[in-house]
């Protein structure tokens, strides 16, 4: 019988919402560069890797290289934003979740497409909570790829099939439903209706709910 023993979290839009600030960035290149960026497009593309974004949003006009400092500009504009980032910003109801799993010893890790993702959790105070931070980095593929995942619980030494794994984007859902963990989706998303547990915000996070549906889908 499997048994709930670890849990790895996303990032953005799961432990704060840093998705608009995403969106503003981008949203700021591609205006300098005179091409077309929608909100739409930032929810695609949310969780997946860098140059997944550029190459959807200058296509051929750019070398790789070209690219590649694109992507870092826009990535200043996005740092820009974030340093602004206190424990307030954190989504409602995931400290007390997090503090939680933490009085019942179960380690958590980060698994985040995002390279600033340490920069983060320092800014909302919330490094050492995490016995691992997974991010583009760590592996060769990133999202929708179940790379960052299957190395986030080998991080925590928990089996996949005892890890719980919470997502809020359609690429890390995706990367999840690849492995044998339990998904948990956060959001209003419709292709969030493919996790294991589907909840609308993460209000309704309490390891108690948690440990009822995990044990529930055995």
């Amino acid at each position: 019988m499997k048994q709930l023993q670890g849990v790895l979290f996303d990032l953005d839009g799961v432990i704060v919402d840093t998705v608009p600030y995403y969106y503003e960035a981008t949203k700021q290149l591609a205006d300098e560069l005179r091409l077309p960026f929608s909100e739409e497009d930032n929810i695609r593309f949310q969780g997946r890797p860098r140059m997944d974004l550029m190459n959807h949003l200058v296509g051929d006009r750019y070398t790789h290289e070209e690219k590649v400092e694109l992507g870092e500009r826009r990535n200043r504009y996005y740092q820009e934003r974030i340093a602004t980032l206190t424990r307030a910003d954190m989504m409602p109801g995931i400290e007390d979740f997090i503090e939680q799993l933490l009085k019942e010893g179960i380690p958590i890790a980060l698994t985040s497409s995002s390279s600033n993702a340490e920069f983060v959790l320092q800014q909302i105070q919330l490094l050492d909570a995490f016995t691992a931070v997974i991010d583009p980095k760590s592996v060769s593929k990133g999202k929708p790829h179940p790379d960052i995942f299957l190395k986030g619980a080998e991080a925590i030494m928990v089996p996949e099939e005892n890890c719980v794994a919470i997502e809020d984007g359609e690429a890390g859902l995706a990367a999840i439903l690849q492995t044998n963990m339990y998904a948990v989706g956060i959001g209003p998303y419709d292709h969030l209706q493919q996790a294991d547990w589907h909840i609308l915000d993460s209000t309704k996070l309490t390891v108690s709910a948690l440990k009822e549906n995990f044990y529930k889908k055995q």
